[in-house]
């Protein structure tokens, strides 16, 4: 078959019916859903059960709880497919020709990855599509290591794993996996695919629906393993993305996101967390400034003229005074 679906699956009974349904309604049936059951103590379980029961395309793996990249791992040491995507379970698909307009470009074009828009919606009141520039798109060559800059510093590559369809065979045959155990595991993954991506496509179609602070969602809140594991990912990663152009942006990227929230760490973890911050503080040079605002702009040069410590002890303490 031509693509897996690999949807973990944890306690999300309430939306889990409408995210398979939403690949079930696809007018192509080339494809496998691999349901990973991540040990949910709600009825998701069952739920599984029964659609793998009526659907033959449907298989479901229950496995005791090992969190988001486990899961995604058995699913991808499941998967029959050429090509895999990623679908979180409280998360859709609003389009039934995604499928095959995807076969289209893979006919055509035979990409390592295809990476497509995303839309982003809370509770269906608010959505915001994220889509590619277009502008910017008509002077790419297609070569991934030649455009990867251009990706990045126009918010087009960045660090989630459900805006990418890749080749089944260059994750497996070299063992990429989701980082068990840490949070942020997509910034991990997606650096860890570019050394192995040469030619890739763009979908212009914002289908995938990303479902913004769930109740019970890993993003909801900022706790001091995010902060911790964030860092330490850009640490680790850093020797490996400075021999891409367009690899140390992409560090960039991350690293600016929680510049003042290492002020929330116990003073001993801070001390040594704000030390690495500081030692990457180069990477501030390399942000993608096409996707800033007027304020991002003027907070980049505020970290910029102050340093990462003051700079961001100074947001801190503002940020803490307007909560209140």
């Amino acid at each position: 078959m031509q693509f897996s679906i690999v949807i973990p699956v944890y306690n999300v009974a309430p939306y889990l019916r409408e995210c398979v349904d939403s690949v079930l309604a696809q007018n192509s049936t080339d494809y496998e859903i691999i349901l990973v059951d991540d040990g949910s103590t709600d009825n998701s379980p069952a739920i599984c059960d029964e659609y793998a029961e009526k659907y033959s395309q449907i298989k479901v793996i229950h496995k005791t709880n090992g969190g988001l990249s486990d899961a995604r791992n058995f699913g991808i040491k499941e998967a029959q497919g050429d090509y895999l995507m990623f679908l979180d379970s409280d998360d859709f698909w609003n389009r039934e020709n995604v499928l095959l307009d995807l076969h289209n470009i893979i006919k055509e074009n035979n990409p390592d990855l295809i990476i497509h828009e995303l839309s982003s919606f809370y509770n269906l009141e608010k959505i915001i599509p994220r889509k590619f520039k277009n502008k910017e798109i008509q002077n790419f060559s297609y070569d991934f290591k030649e455009d990867l800059k251009y990706l990045v510093n126009n918010d087009i590559y960045y660090a989630t794993a459900c805006n990418k369809v890749i080749k089944a065979s260059i994750v497996k045959k070299n063992n990429i996996e989701f980082p068990k155990g840490k949070l942020h595991e997509d910034v991990v993954w997606c650096a860890d695919i570019i050394p192995y991506i040469n030619n890739y496509a763009l979908y212009s179609n914002p289908f995938y629906y990303y479902r913004k602070e769930r109740d019970g969602s890993l993003t909801v809140q900022i706790r001091p393993k995010n902060i911790i594991d964030l860092i330490d990912i850009i640490s680790e990663k850093e020797t490996l993305l400075s021999k891409f152009d367009g690899g140390l942006s992409y560090l960039s990227y991350n690293y600016y996101i929680y510049l003042n929230n290492v002020n929330l760490l116990e003073e001993e973890l801070k001390q040594k967390y704000l030390r690495k911050l500081i030692n990457l503080n180069y990477l501030l040079d390399y942000y993608p400034r096409n996707i800033l605002s007027l304020k991002g702009k003027i907070r980049l040069a505020f970290y910029k003229l102050l340093g990462i410590k003051f700079a961001g002890l100074i947001e801190y303490n503002i940020r803490k005074l307007l909560k209140k």
